[in-house]
């Protein structure tokens, strides 16, 4: 990769936003605009939320869902614009990324529902009981898609070299690379490779930088109160910068002229399209409407879903030991 990246302290900051930990394990997770000051860090709503049920076991649980807003718990106007999915090595990830995901994860809940009730009633006509029928409400039934779901496909590089910290994705025609930095280094560490937990983005085209997030080894060891929902408690992660590039594709969609390396990577992507695939494409609708900026939006989903893979990836072989051990043991 070309070391021509310009340093942080030559960019102006156009938004920044800390990440914290919510819940145990990380379950939930949330982007608030940063303060300078430690009394602000509470009373700072969510710009973005994000659920994972499973956050630690095996691909198939992991299923996080972004929102923007706040706690979907307790704020109603709060929107799912987000989710995805991963392989089981963390080396690549499916990304639907819109305002019509929010309509999707409706749909598949009716059809939960609906599964359910026929699954109940197979059963009471086997006991000779009367059939239950769902009332069916006006306007219940599964919705047309109208909001915008583009899908995202993110991939690591390399096998087990450094370069596997790279991440690249595309978005509405241009192509970004997510990687690991030691800028925020400080003192004899700046020279150390392979410690630093910090990522920075750029645009595969012209290697412009687009955003960073700066990652504290053992991040925050003091739970932030709030005092009452939407977020009791919280630990703050690190700093998510977005820069401004008013000539870049984060004001507007531009097409960039993508580099040799990211059309072959475009390539391979095609290339392995499995029947899988043509499933996770039905419910896309790129020329629907999306109310926020779509490549701000998937640079944040993007950026927790880096930060996530390596903190798991780094704890992944120790977390096999244990388990490996514990299972010795109770043999």
């Amino acid at each position: 990769m070309s070391s021509s990246t310009t340093h942080p302290k030559n960019q102006i900051p156009s938004k920044t936003l800390t990440l914290y930990r919510r819940c145990f394990k990380g379950r939930k997770q949330l982007f608030s605009p940063a303060s300078a000051s430690a009394s602000t860090y509470a009373e700072s709503p969510a710009t973005y939320f994000i659920t994972n049920p499973t956050p630690h076991k095996h691909s198939n649980t992991w299923t996080p869902i972004f929102y923007r807003g706040d706690n979907p718990k307790y704020t109603p106007s709060t929107r799912a614009i987000g989710r995805a999915r991963r392989s089981g090595m963390w080396g690549s990830f499916c990304v639907w990324v819109g305002d019509g995901v929010q309509t999707v994860l409706e749909n598949e809940e009716r059809r939960r529902e609906r599964r359910k009730m026929e699954r109940r009633n197979r059963w009471r006509r086997w006991l000779g009981r009367r059939e239950v029928r769902a009332i069916e409400v006006e306007g219940e039934g599964e919705k047309e898609v109208e909001g915008k779901v583009v899908m995202v496909r993110m991939r690591r590089e390399g096998g087990l070299s450094r370069s596997r910290r790279r991440v690249e994705w595309e978005v509405e025609g241009v192509r970004y690379r997510w990687s690991g930095t030691r800028m925020f280094a400080r003192g004899v560490m700046g020279g150390v490779k392979g410690w630093s937990h910090s990522m920075k983005l750029i645009r595969v085209s012209d290697h412009a930088l687009i955003a960073t997030f700066e990652k504290g080894v053992l991040g925050s060891l003091r739970s932030i109160k709030t005092g009452g929902p939407p977020n009791k408690s919280k630990r703050i992660v690190g700093n998510l910068t977005i820069y401004d590039r008013s000539n870049g594709s984060l004001s507007s969609s531009v097409h960039t002229h993508r580099d040799k390396h990211a059309g072959t990577v475009t390539d391979v992507d095609a290339a392995n399209t499995q029947r899988s695939d043509l499933r996770d494409e039905q419910d896309l609708n790129p020329d629907g409407f999306h109310s926020g900026n779509l490549t701000e939006d998937a640079i944040v989903f993007t950026c927790w879903i880096v930060v996530e893979a390596e903190h798991r990836l780094r704890y992944k072989i120790l977390d096999f030991l244990e388990e490996v051990g514990e299972n010795i043991d109770g043999g």
